[in-house]
């Protein structure tokens, strides 16, 4: 879906070459927002705002980022890189959308494991029960929580909704003690059927919002994104990695 908006503004927006450049100053980036709204009626234009490159606009919508010439008349997909910090501009502003996404979601919404002692670093995991590489990861929940990460859970049954995976993943939700119960199901047990008010069905949909593509999809506290499983210890010093490179 998000390939299809990202081909479609390109097309809609190089495709009307015959619209009157704008003029300068503070006005373009409404008038950006306003000839995007009306050439593309279905997205949702989060921000506008000027990139680091001369002359072309950051134009943000919900999951994703293009650049627009300031007249509203060429767009750029793809990745900005600074070439001489090595940084890729563009996946930084996608760290910060979906940082600002999840924080929206409150944690009584998750199902979260706490460190015995003082949390270094928070993660927050899509995970699907029947997933292989999911339980891998929740096998090592107690070495996790000993390096001092903090894991919020929020559940994605690959299956989809009425799926096997999605009943377990509402009677986790369900149980008394969910940590409990989510650990029993992550070992192959099958959970005690339960059915309540639960979050799953949003958890879904925000993982699609948030752009993702197979479980465990993890998010870090600075908005990146680690897709699939990684070994407790390797994950410590990618999270450590992340730390220092804020603090400069």
């Amino acid at each position: 879906m998000k390939m299809k908006a990202r081909s479609l503004i390109w097309l809609v927006l190089v495709g009307c070459a015959t619209a009157p450049a704008l003029s300068a100053g503070a006005e373009i980036t409404d008038a950006v927002r306003a000839r995007i709204a009306q050439r593309l009626p279905g997205l949702t234009i989060t921000s506008v705002s000027e990139s680091p490159l001369p002359g072309v606009l950051e134009v943000t919508y919900d999951g994703g980022v293009i650049y627009v010439s300031s007249d509203a008349r060429y767009a750029l997909t793809g990745s900005l890189v600074d070439l001489k910090t090595r940084e890729n501009l563009t996946e930084s502003v996608l760290d910060r959308q979906r940082f600002q996404i999840l924080a929206e979601v409150a944690e009584s919404r998750m199902i979260v494991y706490e460190p015995a002692g003082e949390a270094k670093h928070t993660i927050t995991t899509f995970t699907d029960i029947d997933c292989p590489f999911c339980r891998k990861m929740h096998r090592e929940m107690a070495e996790m929580n000993a390096l001092g990460i903090r894991v919020r859970y929020m559940l994605f049954p690959r299956a989809g909704i009425s799926s096997a995976s999605y009943e377990k993943a509402v009677s986790v939700w369900c149980a008394p003690d969910q940590r409990s119960a989510m650990s029993r199901a992550k070992a192959g047990e099958t959970p005690e059927k339960r059915a309540c008010k639960n979050p799953v069905a949003e958890h879904m949909a925000l993982a699609r919002r948030l752009g993702l593509t197979g479980t465990p999809f993890t998010i870090t506290e600075t908005g990146r994104v680690i897709s699939g499983y990684q070994p407790a210890q390797e994950l410590l010093e990618s999270l450590d990695a992340d730390s220092v490179k804020t603090s400069r």
